[in-house]
């Protein structure tokens, strides 16, 4: 099985590069890699795609699956060992919600139907480790400041979701980001009753929301040149 991955997983890398540059020849104005570099501050690991391999069984056969996001196109590529096709897939969903995901879903331990199948993302390569890491810790930051100036004007105890954390032992790459975002937000929402200036500087930073932005800003500009050159 070990060697079926690392064909499945060369194949991937072989793929056609993720981030798609402009196409001059066809005058498409795609969001290139640059687009994501002029976004993310500066020390965000140089991550363009996230990278996850998981698996699941067909019957007492375990059939590995290596899956690559790209986060300004917002799709995913996918390739099953014993299966010489590359997938582009265009939208996988949350195994809970049933929602489309989004580059901030996707986490070590996330349940996906992807192409019609209960998929959780079991590892992830180092790159995307950091990227997960970097919001991490600077969500984990803000909510933890947010927690101490809501002490200052409201002894309310606050629902428990807004602060729980996993103190589990975390695997690299794990960090549930839509969680800890949906903390940051509440928690800010809070405090903005008392100081709303501190409360707009201690809430999501708008980077991630311009980030999870980038794939429908593609669409519409690729939209806006197919409509011209029609």
């Amino acid at each position: 099985s070990s060697s079926a991955g690392s064909i499945c997983a060369a194949r991937l890398a072989t793929a056609p590069l993720c981030i798609m540059e402009r196409d001059a020849s066809q005058g498409s104005q795609v969001v290139s890699e640059q687009a994501l570099s002029g976004i993310a501050p500066p020390g965000t690991p140089g991550c363009h795609c996230l990278e996850f391999d998981s698996w699941w069984n067909e019957g007492k056969t375990r059939r590995f699956v290596y899956i690559r996001y790209n986060i300004t196109e917002g799709a995913f590529q996918m390739a099953i060992d014993e299966d010489s096709n590359l997938y582009h897939v265009p939208v996988a969903y949350g195994s809970r919600t049933g929602e489309a995901v989004t580059v901030w879903d996707l986490h070590v331990g996330a349940e996906l139907d992807i192409l019609g199948r209960m998929t959780t993302l079991q590892r992830c390569s180092q790159t995307t480790a950091e990227w997960n890491k970097y919001w991490a810790d600077r969500l984990a930051a803000l909510r933890q400041k947010l927690v101490e100036e809501l002490k200052k004007y409201d002894t309310r105890k606050n629902d428990p979701w807004l602060t729980w954390q996993n103190k589990a032992k975390k695997e690299a790459g794990s960090a549930d980001l839509r969680l800890l975002m949906g903390q940051v937000a509440g928690l800010s929402a809070q405090l903005n009753e008392y100081r709303p200036r501190l409360a707009a500087q201690l809430s999501v930073p708008q980077e991630m929301l311009t980030i999870e932005d980038l794939p429908r800003q593609r669409r519409e500009m690729h939209e806006a040149s197919m409509a011209e050159d029609s």
